[in-house]
């Protein structure tokens, strides 16, 4: 009985704890985390489950850059409206139908570039003004 009421406590600890963290993590966090949920065939673009409505809260805005991190890269995109607003090899990110961000290279693989397949979690954060 000792042991059986000993685990359930741990159990009741480590989950209180865990609620503890990852609230902590996302309130104090400057990165909004993501999840790569497609990758397109033809050119590799990267679609997400961050929503742009969320981008919006954290300051990113249209024609606004910010920084991507992802395992031991780090880089900027622009939140743009078309490819184009990028020059050719730049990173761009694009609010899509579904209202949520997709990460491309204008004229380039973004996916294959940074290696990144479904499943993998993105880190966004904005760069300061």
């Amino acid at each position: 009985m000792t042991t059986r009421l000993l685990a359930v406590a741990l159990l009741w600890l480590m989950a209180a704890g865990c609620a503890h963290f990852s609230q902590s993590a996302s309130d104090d966090s400057p990165y909004l985390q993501t999840h790569v949920v497609r990758i397109s065939e033809e050119y590799a673009n990267i679609n997400t489950d961050l929503s742009g409505k969320t981008l919006a809260k954290r300051g990113i805005v249209l024609q606004q850059s910010f920084q991507v991190r992802y395992k031991d890269r780090e880089f900027s995109a622009l939140l743009g409206a078309d490819y184009s607003d990028v020059e050719h090899g730049d990173w761009v990110a694009l609010i899509e139908e579904d209202g949520n961000l997709q990460l491309a290279i204008s004229f380039g693989n973004a996916a294959t570039e940074l290696g990144c397949v479904v499943g993998d979690t993105l880190y966004i954060t904005p760069l300061d003004p």
